[in-house]
């Protein structure tokens, strides 16, 4: 049986790179990045460029599903790279998803959308409540810098699109993913530590979930852990494995 077609972008970076392999065995994948390496599956591309991200798109197409991960990551990107690469390039993106028409929208969306609920620096990350209120996606959004708000752009602009043009988009509010997959480096790390596993996981059931449209929090089962997964549960049927109170340092595969 043929492989559907998953294109992601960004899919050389940190969690790209995650989901390509974890995706692999269930989805035949393409992508894009600006940094390689390339192949005939992999395409030279910045999201900036509406053109070649539309070309790209239908030379691959048709395709059902798209996850999108390119963005300027740092959480303290300066304005002139958050606006051409997380906001217009978002635009872009869902722009030419419409024209080659893509299914559905993976949006990667970031905890950083609500960060400011946990203060600012130089005093972030210093709430030690054993067990504090979660955050939920019923609350309001507070962004703590401009790469939260280009994150809260991307989850509007993804509402627009499924509203106004048809198109199924799940935003995930991604926690703490780490490349070695340990979550002991850092108190703060604990509270929304996503596995690798566990995004591997929150990402299939968004692909194949039958929601229209929904925000969730990607984080797996912590004690104490920052953000309310309650209705990733319900609704998209997320069970997450691992918990980084009992993480004992060793990595946890991505393989499902």
């Amino acid at each position: 049986m043929q492989k559907p077609k998953l294109f992601i972008t960004g899919i050389n970076g940190k969690i790209g790179g995650i989901l390509h392999a974890g995706l692999a065995g269930t989805y035949e994948i393409y992508g894009l990045d600006i940094a390689g390496p390339f192949s005939d599956h992999i395409f030279e591309a910045n999201v900036g460029d509406y053109d070649r991200v539309l070309a790209l798109f239908r030379q691959v197409g048709p395709f059902p599903y798209l996850i999108h991960m390119a963005a300027d990551p740092r959480v303290k990107a300066p304005w002139e790279s958050v606006l051409p690469n997380n906001i217009i390039g978002t635009r872009n993106v869902f722009e030419a998803a419409r024209h080659a028409g893509v299914r559905r929208v993976i949006f990667a969306s970031s905890c950083h959308v609500t960060g400011a609920y946990d203060a600012f620096e130089p005093d972030k990350y210093l709430q030690n409540q054993p067990d504090p209120r979660r955050i939920s996606v019923s609350d309001p959004i507070r962004p703590d810098g401009d790469y939260g708000v280009s994150k809260a752009f991307g989850e509007a602009l993804a509402r627009y699109y499924t509203s106004r043009w048809g198109i199924s988009s799940i935003c995930l509010r991604i926690g703490v993913v780490l490349g070695d997959d340990n979550p002991r480096g850092h108190p703060w790390f604990k509270k929304g530590w996503l596995s690798h596993r566990d995004l591997v996981q929150l990402v299939t059931k968004s692909l194949q979930s039958n929601i229209v449209f929904g925000i969730y929090y990607g984080m797996s089962n912590n004690m104490g852990g920052f953000w309310d997964i309650t209705n990733a549960r319900l609704e998209l049927g997320y069970d997450p494995q691992d918990d980084a109170s009992f993480h004992d340092g060793s990595a946890v595969t991505s393989e499902q």
